[in-house]
């Protein structure tokens, strides 16, 4: 695999995507000829950047990666919905609108998972407020027109508007309103069962990330600022001396006997998210794996050995 610089990568991935349709990481890595983990590193960076859109659909265990306005081409992965899932779909395509209320439980339920194909909307009729599910690809104005004419329509309220509108007191409704509190209680406890100080690392937990800054200022290399110190990793930023100047790098540095191909694509993940190289370091070498991928990724991806 020839050397590639992270904007060329980029490129593939988009261009791929543009011309395939949604696409899952595997698939992208195989046509940009990359590993899946480093696939998935440039995939989190473009969705991070809003470049990409992620399906709330999953192809076994991995979300589609897709452009805005590829959204209709979801409906060629329908088979990987579960049964309740493609009857409220195949539901919803036919009759473009759904009221909530007047669905089965199991429909109900399953028109709040397809969140690709089915968005909520609140209507205002001479009845009180209610939920209504549309089609995705039916333009709001046409909402309306395939509704059933016997609910009076007096307003169809944005996603937005909806959240602002206080909530109906009706018994579904007061239910779900006690599962919300009950959450956010046992979410209170949650937090009140960590320590809420962070406990400090002894002195002695401190050793490897005080070897690490010992062995980096033997060789001159400036350490800018620290961003994580923990027992056996050590991550900041870094400024080394070059041929052309100074090069500013994220440093990873783990106490690891063997580095392994994802400690290589998680140090560039979180180098691009900085808009840097990488720099690993580890205590030990790198796996037969891992060895191959630098090859490739070497001028993204420096690594060296720590000799403590």
């Amino acid at each position: 695999m020839p050397n590639l610089d992270a904007s060329l990568i980029k490129e593939r991935i988009m261009s791929h995507i543009k011309s395939r349709g949604p696409s899952m990481p595997v698939q992208i890595a195989k046509a940009v000829n990359i590993s899946p983990l480093f696939a998935s590193a440039f995939l989190s960076e473009l969705f991070g950047e809003q470049k990409l859109k992620m399906s709330h659909m999953k192809v076994g265990s991995s979300s589609l990666y897709h452009i805005e306005g590829q959204e209709p081409m979801l409906e060629n992965f329908i088979e990987h919905l579960n049964g309740k899932e493609k009857e409220a779909f195949n539901l919803l395509k036919k009759e473009k609108v759904l009221e909530d209320e007047k669905q089965e439980p199991a429909i109900r339920v399953a028109l709040r998972s397809i969140k690709d194909f089915a968005h909520p909307k609140q209507i205002s009729s001479q009845t009180g407020e209610k939920i209504i599910w549309k089609y995705f690809i039916l333009p709001d104005s046409e909402i309306s027109q395939n509704l059933s004419k016997a609910i009076p329509i007096s307003h169809v309220k944005t996603e937005q508007k909806a959240k602002e509108q206080k909530p109906e007191k009706t018994i579904e409704q007061a239910a779900e309103k006690v599962k919300e509190t009950i959450k956010e209680i046992e979410t209170a406890i949650d937090i009140k069962k960590e320590p809420k100080p962070k406990k400090k690392l002894k002195i002695e937990d401190l050793a490897f990330c005080s070897s690490v800054k010992d062995c980096i200022k033997a060789k001159d290399i400036e350490i800018l600022s620290i961003l994580s110190e923990k027992k056996k990793e050590f991550i900041a930023k870094v400024r080394i001396d070059t041929p052309l100047g100074k090069q500013v790098l994220l440093l990873t540095a783990k106490d690891k006997k063997k580095a392994t191909e994802e400690d290589l694509a998680l140090a560039l993940q979180k180098a691009q998210s900085e808009k840097m190289p990488a720099l690993l370091m580890t205590t030990g070498e790198l796996d037969k794996k891992s060895s191959e991928e630098f090859k490739a990724w070497s001028n993204l991806v420096k690594f060296e050995r720590l000799k403590l």
